[in-house]
């Protein structure tokens, strides 16, 4: 995925995401995979670093213009309680921050409401909200609908092309993406930003690659259905679904895990 896309799922209320040199964690846009760039306050205001990036980038321009696209604006600098929010959501101390919104008053509303005694020790980051949590799928599916991605995309590793194709038929509201097994690293998965991910678990190498994927950061939280010899579940692997049937069979157990 490109940074710009991954700049789009973020602003958009993306949790999870990788991109060439960004990624997301919640509430949290990353560079080069330890530099806070961008903090989300509310869906209507974000906080952008105003320092020096570490490396030679565009990327800060980058997020900036995509705001002002969204009709926010830089409307102030390093409102007061700005680091009370950046301690909460990245444990950082004094850095300075541009806030962008469509007006100050938004923003200053928002950051007041970000540290008040409810919401900070109640509904930050360290302390989810199970309900919100439980939905992360539909968060998952509005984000990449928001970006302009296709709103599910199947990420298929090992599965035969011509048994992909069926399946494909049978669920022709989702993209599809084929790997190989041996093509694509289980952490290189995170990159495409799948809505669930299928895997041929028929051998040996199949299956570690189910328990690797599930080590991997979004595979922690994405659905992953396997396809094994007799249907059974191996360990890793939400649900599973017999080889040797029809794969158009396989399209409602797999559209069951989608959003």
């Amino acid at each position: 995925m490109l940074d710009s896309e991954l700049i789009e799922v973020f602003l958009g209320g993306g949790a999870h995401g990788f991109a060439e040199s960004l990624h997301v964690e919640p509430g949290v846009l990353i560079l080069d995979g330890f530099w806070h760039a961008c903090l989300r306050v509310n869906d209507d205001c974000f906080i952008l670093r105003n320092e020096e990036p570490p490396s030679d980038t565009t990327v800060l321009d980058a997020i900036a213009a995509a705001m002002r696209a969204r009709g926010w604006e830089r409307v102030a600098d390093d409102l007061p309680g700005i680091t009370v929010i950046t301690m909460e959501k990245a444990s950082l101390g004094y850095v300075s921050w541009q806030v962008w919104a469509p007006d100050r008053a938004t923003a200053e509303a928002a950051v007041a409401m970000a540290v008040n005694d409810d919401s900070f020790l109640y509904q930050g980051d360290y302390y989810p909200d199970p309900e919100r949590d439980a939905d992360y799928s539909a968060e998952y599916h509005g984000a990449r609908r928001l970006a302009g991605l296709p709103t599910s995309l199947v990420l298929s590793v090992g599965v035969e092309p011509a048994r992909l194709s069926t399946l494909a038929t049978a669920l022709e509201d989702c993209h599809f993406v084929e790997k190989k097994l041996g093509e694509i690293e289980a952490d290189a998965c995170c990159s495409l930003i799948p809505t669930l991910i299928l895997v041929d678990a028929t051998s040996r190498r199949g299956q570690e690659f189910v328990m690797q994927i599930r080590t991997a950061a979004c595979g922690r939280v994405l659905p992953l259905v396997a396809v094994t010899a007799d249907g059974s579940t191996p360990l890793g692997a939400d649900v599973a679904v017999v080889a040797a049937a029809d794969p158009a069979t396989w399209a409602p157990p797999i559209r069951d895990l989608l959003p």
